[in-house]
């Protein structure tokens, strides 16, 4: 099997590419600086998922995607200015699934965030009110842009919603929730987030659903 993962340079797109290359795929991303992508094994296609061009390119031979697109990096500020287009992942997402309709497969996971949408009555009333009042907004905003693309389309998708991403990664342990319904934990790492991604892939996991996620201990 061959899959793209689109956000590949982050910290969790490389984890995606990482373990799916140890389970045996290939592996394709995009990236404006390939030289910058230290994957061993991935092919890197020069370019950004803003561009069709690009897209159609990274995705050829491929059997499904994984996208970790994000525009915020909260390690940065809640409150900084925010340099590029408030609607990157929305505007990627339309490229993909029409890249995806093109040739003709049908199977994509993509990561946003529990609170996108309406999972935002699942965080607490604190984190709504800072992502109201931070630049996390825009963040969200783009999330839900690139959920509705999704649900609009024909394609077999799956929108995995995490809660507060960290960096533990020897817990690939995973609790999910589907409307609300299932108790999470306040924290998720990134390596089981990964893990869970590629798990719905292999096992056509949670098919036009929308589960939120959480380390189980």
């Amino acid at each position: 099997m061959k899959i793209l993962v689109l956000g590949i340079s982050g910290r969790t797109g490389k984890l995606v590419a990482a373990e799916a290359l140890k389970r045996g795929y290939k592996v394709a991303g995009i990236a404006r600086n390939p030289e910058s992508v230290s994957i061993e094994g991935a092919e890197i296609i020069k370019g950004t998922p803003v561009d069709y061009d690009t897209v159609r390119k990274a995705i050829g031979g491929c059997d499904a995607v994984v996208s970790v697109l994000n525009t915020f990096n909260q390690s940065e500020g809640l409150f900084r200015k925010i340099n590029s287009p408030l609607n990157v992942m929305t505007v990627s997402m339309k490229n993909l699934v029409r890249a995806m309709n093109d040739i003709r497969i049908r199977r994509v996971v993509v990561m946003t965030a529990l609170g996108v949408g309406d999972s935002a009555k699942e965080v607490p009333a604190f984190f709504r009110f800072l992502v109201r009042i931070s630049n996390i907004k825009y963040a969200y905003m783009d999330h839900d842009g690139q959920e509705k693309v999704l649900e609009e389309s024909q394609l077999d998708w799956t929108v995995v919603r995490p809660v507060m991403l960290n960096d533990k990664s020897e817990n690939i342990s995973v609790l999910h929730n589907l409307k609300g319904v299932g108790k999470l934990k306040p924290a998720i790492s990134r390596n089981a987030v990964a893990n869970f991604m590629l798990d719905c892939i292999e096992k056509s996991l949670f098919v036009n659903q929308k589960p939120g996620i959480s380390n189980a201990w």
